[in-house]
């Protein structure tokens, strides 16, 4: 599609390079606003049985009156792409790409649906965002906010939307991207192997690959009864995204379920022979 929005573009061409290889971009109708999306979207919707493909997901761009370059992460209308993003949802890296894209932002804001009703989020403290999104996650933030009874059989009426940045400039676009595209990746029907993680994995080789989680101690009930489930994964101890390593020390093989119940929720290090983690109480 051709735009005269050239800051659009630019997002294009960044979503694109990241992909490695050509985005698209959506213009809204009858509005200046513009998705920058994959292709693939279009065909996994297609694939769900009530034949969804109007629907949007991805970065959402646009100005606002005062003239400001705008940013969202956003999904709408579409239960198969909820599900997907439910299904590779971590709060531990979600909460670390709100903290780490906050200098793009005066005002922190999240729209949701929870338990069938609109809400909203919006706040220029930081701290103050923090504390509210952190109290979802007491009754875990996934499941309340993507839960199935949040829409109607035919997806109709979800809502997820992120504000990225209010005010940036065509030269912080790649930096904006780059911190955000774990978002953009768990729009697909599973989550892609990072670099990182391909490395902690052959960091791990020598390892039995099989999930490691009863070796973690003062472990939760809720974690401990609940039995292992998906792929089996190479697991950072310390998340790379606040200073944790590839080497085998700050590594663990769990299953997806796992992964997802303890990440960011662990410390200690662990050797060929021995695993001294322990479950943040």
């Amino acid at each position: 599609m051709i735009t005269n929005s050239k800051i659009a573009q630019k997002l294009q061409e960044s979503v694109s390079s990241k992909l490695g290889r050509e985005s698209t971009i959506r213009k809204v109708k009858n509005r200046e606003e513009y998705f920058i999306i994959d292709l693939a979207f279009s065909y996994f919707q297609k694939a769900n049985r009530n034949r969804q493909t109007g629907y949007r997901s991805g970065y959402l761009y646009f100005k606002t009156r005062s003239n400001k370059n705008c940013l969202f992460f956003y999904v709408t209308h579409t239960s198969i792409m909820f599900s997907f993003l439910q299904n590779n949802f971590s709060y531990a890296s979600f909460r670390q790409i709100v903290i780490n894209t906050a200098k793009y932002r005066n005002e922190h804001f999240l729209e949701y649906k929870f338990k069938g009703q609109k809400e909203s989020i919006s706040e220029q403290e930081i701290n103050t965002f923090l504390k509210l999104i952190d109290k979802i996650e007491e009754s875990g933030f996934a499941k309340s906010l993507f839960s199935k009874n949040n829409s109607s059989v035919f997806g109709l009426g979800n809502i997820f939307s992120f504000a990225i940045a209010d005010n940036f400039k065509e030269n912080d676009i790649d930096g904006i991207i780059d911190l955000t595209w774990e978002l953009f990746m768990w729009l697909y029907p599973s989550k892609p192997l990072f670099k990182r993680d391909a490395s902690l994995n052959r960091s791990l080789k020598k390892i039995e690959k099989q999930c490691e989680i009863i070796a973690i101690k003062k472990l939760p009930k809720k974690i401990l009864i609940t039995p292992c489930n998906g792929q089996i994964e190479g697991a950072h101890i310390k998340p790379h995204q606040f200073g944790g390593s590839d080497k085998l020390e700050n590594g663990l093989w769990l299953c997806n379920k796992h992964h997802k119940m303890t990440e960011g929720k662990i410390v200690g290090k662990r050797s060929l022979t021995k695993i001294e983690v322990t479950y943040k109480t």
